[in-house]
């Protein structure tokens, strides 16, 4: 074996031995760094081991009992956690038509309407629009966007304010088109729709109707 492969095989083993070293010492402070993040630590001093989705998606009531000894900062951390993520949705006018009057020959009929601003510092764009077809009506989205946040509700209510509303369900997308149906409410009554968020108690957008 010639000067010149033994070089190279030197060499090549040294390289090895750096990597593998490299490998182990920045190993540490990879996983440090993953566990170290605020939000997760946060949630877990609350109750071992709880994730950001596992919040989200908890039932109301057992929810409760955690945002009660949750600390400002800790909310205020789960908040920007929510903002990372834009649900984007897609939903047309027809395909509500169709589920919810598939029978019904009448022309859709455009009443109330009014334009999305942000609350409480978020923003929020778009239209909210009712829309009849007979005896049957929905509320629409549409051009709709608004700064995510954790587990928000549709309302329509009563001068804004969701303790005299009707919850119409969980907003299907921070971004884009999409309907509520609005079975059984007399529309006439209400005057206003509002993105709640529904852990926190907090107003994140509205939309006058007129």
């Amino acid at each position: 074996m010639n000067l010149a492969v033994l070089k190279g095989i030197a060499i090549a083993i040294i390289i090895g031995i750096v990597a593998v070293g490299a490998y182990y010492l920045a190993g540490p402070l990879f996983y440090k760094k993953v566990v170290d993040e605020p939000l997760p630590i946060a949630l877990s001093e609350l109750q071992k081991g709880l994730t950001y989705d596992q919040f989200v998606s908890m039932a109301d009531e057992k929810r409760k009992e955690i945002v009660d000894k949750m600390p400002m900062k800790t909310i205020d951390l789960i908040m920007e956690e929510a903002k990372k993520f834009v649900k984007p949705v897609s939903e047309d006018m027809q395909s509500m038509i169709s589920q919810i009057a598939p029978d019904s020959k009448q022309t859709p009929k455009f009443s109330k309407q009014g334009t999305f601003g942000g609350l409480a510092g978020h923003q929020a764009s778009g239209k909210a629009v009712i829309i009849s077809v007979g005896d049957i009506a929905f509320l629409r989205f549409e051009d709709f966007e608004v700064t995510n946040g954790p587990d928000l509700h549709v309302y329509i209510t009563k001068q804004g304010n969701v303790e005299n509303g009707i919850e119409l369900g969980k907003l299907k997308g921070s971004q884009g088109n999409q309907n509520y149906a609005l079975k059984g409410i007399d529309t006439s009554l209400y005057d206003t729709v509002v993105i709640y968020c529904q852990p926190f108690h907090v107003y994140f957008a509205s939309a006058k109707l007129s």
